[in-house]
């Protein structure tokens, strides 16, 4: 570079400033976002499990073995709730994906246009009828964000602004997700075992039955396996529950050190953010098999 410097005519003070600029460019070049990178990806993907809840729907089929004919009304009224939470969490899930999808290509250079029309965005949100007004804007705010920050050029600045904008309202987005969990899906699949409980105890247990050994322990078998099969589902639900929880503290954890945004120093710090959130989504995908 000096050489080109030279031979060009710049002055001395010229060239020590364009040499200032050029190591400040090549520095910023250089640095290293493989983390937040790493981060990205696998929130992406822990965040957009969907599993829990095509199951959890479907569950209702299952629930009508347990109970006579005259509560299948009920039931059908429930699916109509469970839907609501799905479109609630589908909403919830494909945002927090959007968006770990714009900071992973910011970080990773491929920079790519926001395909996700706002338009489709706000017919989804008619549909997540348990969303409060405030969760709402959260999920719109990230897409906003989205649709403005992933197609700029300064991969470094954008990033920074990027978490900085974005960490409140995905705050508020994975709260609104964990709350579904926790108060909706998990309460769901506990009345549930109970029913399941209560069906093969009186099975077992009815007074007109004749005192069958070989069916009273072919009934507990299959009490035992209905049981284990819903606490199944429970586990994958209080497993996703701790990977949205990591998710938002690696989230948090850019956002208090996103002035540190390419420092080694920042890389090596936030591999155990990443290490806990790989470990957590490994024991979800554990329990789903």
């Amino acid at each position: 570079m000096a050489r080109i410097l030279r031979t060009t005519g710049i002055t001395g003070r010229t060239r020590l400033l364009l040499s200032v600029l050029f190591l400040a460019i090549g520095a910023s070049g250089c640095a290293s976002f493989k983390e937040v990178t790493a981060f990205a990806s696998l929130s992406g993907n822990a965040a957009g499990y969907q599993a829990l809840t095509r199951d959890y729907v479907g569950a209702l089929e299952r629930r009508k073995q347990y109970q006579p004919p005259k509560f299948h009304g009920e039931l059908e009224a429930l699916t109509m709730r469970r839907e609501a939470q799905r479109s609630s969490l589908d909403v919830l899930q494909q945002t927090v994906a959007d968006y770990m999808q714009g900071l992973g290509s910011l970080a990773s250079g491929e920079i790519r246009t926001f395909d996700r029309s706002l338009k489709d965005l706000s017919a989804s949100l008619n549909e997540a009828t348990l969303l409060d007004r405030n969760e709402k804007q959260a999920v719109g705010a990230l897409s906003t964000l989205l649709a403005r920050s992933v197609t700029a050029l300064y991969r470094q600045h954008e990033m920074k602004k990027l978490i900085r904008d974005g960490n409140q309202p995905l705050q508020e987005v994975m709260k609104a997700t964990r709350k579904i969990i926790k108060s909706g899906i998990i309460p769901d699949l506990r009345v549930e075992s109970a029913m399941a409980g209560r069906y093969y105890d009186n099975f077992m247990l009815a007074p007109d039955n004749p005192v069958e050994p070989v069916a009273i322990a072919l009934g507990k078998e299959a009490k035992a396996e209905a049981l284990g099969r819903i606490e199944s589902r429970i586990q994958g639900a209080q497993r996703y529950d701790a990977v949205l929880e990591k998710i938002a503290a690696g989230h948090q954890y850019l956002y208090d050190n996103r002035d540190m945004l390419g420092n080694d120093e920042l890389g090596r710090q936030f591999k155990q953010h990443i290490s806990e959130l790989r470990a957590a989504y490994r024991n979800l995908l554990d329990v789903a098999r």
